[in-house]
This record gives C-alpha cells, structure tokens and sequence, in this order.
C-alpha cells in the first residue's frame, strides 16, 4: 500500500487579533524556541485559532476541494501545506515536489522581470536550471505572456501575474498542487485551459488542492470535499456532500447576519418596511413544516405551513392577506393570495385571529427565502397594513439531488431532456432519439 503524498494530523493554528497581539506573542513564542522551551499551545488573551484540529489524508491522485466562508481558514490551511506558516499544533506530511498558486503574485520580485522570475520562482519550486530552460517556452506559452515577458512584473496585472504563477506551478509537474481562488482571475478561455492542465495532472498522480467558492468548480476537478467553517472540519467526505455543506453554513452565515434587525415600529406612510392605515395587524408569524412543528428549514421539495397572528381592531368584509415570496437576489418569485387561489374573500371580525397557509410541494432551490405580508380590504385602494421580511427559510439541499448550478436561480422547473440526431443533411426533418 502506497504511502499517502498529503497527511495532515491534528493541525491547529492560532493568531492574534490585533498586530500588538500578534508581535508580543511571536516574539515570545522566538524565544521559547531558541532557548528549547515548548510554545504555548492555549489561547492567550487576544488570541483566536484560526484552524483546529484539521485531519485528512490524500493519496497520489486524489483532487480535494477545500470550501469554506470568508474567514473559515482555507488559506490558512493551504499556506501551512506550502510552508509559509508552522502549525501550533499537529503534524503535516508531504511527500513530493510542490507547486502552489495561493495569491497573484505571491513569490514573485516585483522589480524584475517575468522571465527573472520564472527562474527564481522554477529554483523555489525544486527545479533545476536544466529543467527550468528545458520548460520555459512551454512556461511562456502556457501564461500567454511573450510580449510582455521581458516587463518587470510589478506592471502586470493581476490577470497576468495569475497566468504566469499558474504556468511556472504547473508546467514543471509537480507531484502535489495547492491552488487557491485565484483562478477566479481572468479570462474564460484560460480558465478552461488551466482546468484542462489541472485534470492531465491528477490523471498523472498529481495529488491536488482545489480552495474554491464555486461549487461548480470543485464539482469538475475534485473527487473529494472538505469543508472549514469558522477553523473547524467535519472531514473529508464526498464532493456533492461538502458543497451541499458549504452552501448550507453560507446561507446560514447570512441569516444569522440579518436577524435581529426588525423595527417595532408601524409608520403610517410607505416608506418603510412596516406600515399601514392602522386598523389590522399581523403580531406574529411562524414558519411550520407540514407536520406543524416550528422550523427555519426544510428540505427541498417538502411541504410547509406560514401560521400568521393577525389583531383586527375594525371589521374587514373582503379580506385578503397577500404574501410575497423573495429570495436573497430575486425578488417577487411568488405571491400567494387567498383570492387568486381560492377564488374567495375572507371575513375578518374584530379581535385576534390565525391563519395558516399550506404550501405543497414548492419548487424553491436550496437557498435563504423571506416571506413579506400584507392586509388589504378589496374595497379600501391602501394597505391596511404590511410588512416587509416579516419571516424567513432556508431551504436544504435534498440526499438525492445536487444543485451545483452557479446562476443563484431560485425556482427548479420540473421538465424532462430529450436529445435527437438528425439522420442525414438530406433528411433534416427525420430525426432519432438517443
């Protein structure tokens, strides 16, 4: 059996959150090491671990995509593989030349040239002048920067900065590949090109690190996930599992950023997000799965009940109450309307009442939806009163199905694929399935 190219066992790393922090401490963990004492491996006043307790294992071949939300420990991760940073706790193996792509330019001398760099950047890396002038028209073509070879790299830019460390890191095969998001920089078709060189070097036994934000992305290299939320790791799991997980921590990341933040007051203008003539109100509302119990999550496709307390202080003959369906860039995915759907008007007496709408089998993709409601009196041309987000839910991905598609769509259209060949060019109109 074959020893794993990547081990990581136990990684912690800590940093200060102020630069005062991060200098006093630094320098006292210098000296406990020159002087063969052991660094101290608590949190420290103004102290956070950026990463805890990290462990996998990769095999020559394997392609891991490293997801995560800002912030998660990612990169951190990626520069503790590449040797930029020591952890504070645990063990990583390496075994293999390594190519790394972390940041544009990251390496590179900005005073000198592209081809000075890629002979400083090459001899980092492991190579051999010999293999460095063996490989550097092919280094050069690859980053599509002849022209601009000879500039000094401080005039490039980002863009171009990205092909040439791409080129370098990839060109001389290198057994391990640590690439981090900034292959999100550039052009499409040098994006395709490098996910094409990417795949001829896990094909070769190249043991690749994919960090990314697109779950698309890692969908197409990668046939195994991680995922780092807030410096703490599940483990290793399947590609569909870790960006079904990454989507779901993003979504809940940004509902807990916009709870809490509702006015309590009922102005009686348009301006707002709360207002109306005053006469109704909707006190409360809850968000039920179709069994009835409380929830902020369901599972895609389940159904789900809006349970809304509604106070009349005067009589409604021909009530509706209307509710719009937003999801966090689309807006008016859906009304709900007790007339439209129903047919019917409701009777709204003075004093409390609740009622519950039943929504079957809603077609919303994964995502963070907000429900926004209003009263309205048919007769009456104003809102007797409205609110806006007044509720929200996440919708999950389901086990059997992953969403992957990058455009943030928020409705799934239940259609079936059929695929047909023509014949011949002489027989256009007759046509075969497949």
């Amino acid at each position: 059996m074959s020893k794993p190219s990547v081990l990581v066992e136990g990684v912690s790393k800590k940093f200060g959150l102020s630069l005062k922090s991060a200098l006093k401490y630094g320098l006292m963990d210098s000296m406990s090491r020159m002087t063969g004492r052991q660094t101290a491996h608590h949190l420290r006043n103004g102290e956070f671990w950026a990463l805890e307790d990290i462990n996998f294992s990769l095999e020559p071949g394997d392609a891991l995509g490293i997801m995560g939300v800002n912030g998660s420990g990612k990169t951190t991760l990626l520069r503790i593989l590449n040797g930029t940073y020591s952890p504070n706790l645990g063990k990583v193996t390496m075994r293999g030349r390594i190519g790394a792509l972390i940041a544009a330019g990251a390496g590179f001398s900005p005073m000198l040239s592209g081809r000075e760099n890629i002979y400083i950047s090459g001899t980092l890396l492991g190579m051999t002048p010999r293999e460095i002038n063996a490989k550097f028209d092919e280094i050069v073509n690859f980053s599509e920067l002849d022209e601009f070879i000879d500039m000094p790299v401080r005039n490039y830019s980002s863009g171009m900065s990205v092909r040439l460390g791409f080129a370098i890191a990839v060109i001389g095969m290198p057994e391990i590949l640590l690439v981090d998001e900034v292959l999100a920089v550039g052009d499409i078709s040098f994006q395709k090109k490098c996910f094409e060189r990417i795949r001829m070097l896990k094909q070769h036994g190249t043991t690749i690190l994919l960090v990314s934000h697109s779950p698309g992305q890692v969908w197409a290299v990668c046939n195994k996930g991680i995922v780092i939320h807030k410096g703490h790791s599940l483990g290793i799991t399947s590609v569909e599992d870790a960006c079904k997980l990454y989507e779901h921590n993003n979504v809940l990341d940004r509902l807990n950023r916009d709870a809490g933040h509702k006015s309590t007051e009922v102005p009686k203008d348009y301006g707002g997000l709360r207002g109306g003539a005053g006469t109704a109100f909707i006190e409360k509302v809850e968000v039920l799965d179709g069994n009835g119990t409380a929830t902020d999550t369901i599972t895609y496709s389940e159904d789900f009940i809006l349970r809304y307390h509604l106070t009349i202080r005067e009589r409604i003959e021909k009530g509706i109450l209307r509710v719009l369906i937003d999801s966090e860039i689309n807006k008016a995915l859906a009304i709900i309307d007790n007339y439209e759907v129903h047919r019917k008007l409701i009777d709204m007496e003075q004093g409390s009442h609740v009622i519950d709408i039943h929504v079957r089998a809603p077609n919303l993709r994964p995502g963070l939806y907000y429900f926004s409601a209003a009263i309205v009196d048919k007769d009456v041309g104003v809102h007797i009163f409205y609110e806006q987000n007044h509720a929200s839910l996440v919708i999950a991905h389901p086990a059997d199905i992953f969403f992957y598609a990058e455009y943030r769509a928020s409705l799934q259209l239940n259609a079936e694929y059929q695929l047909k060949q023509s014949r011949s060019d002489t027989d256009a109109g007759s046509t075969k399935e497949r």
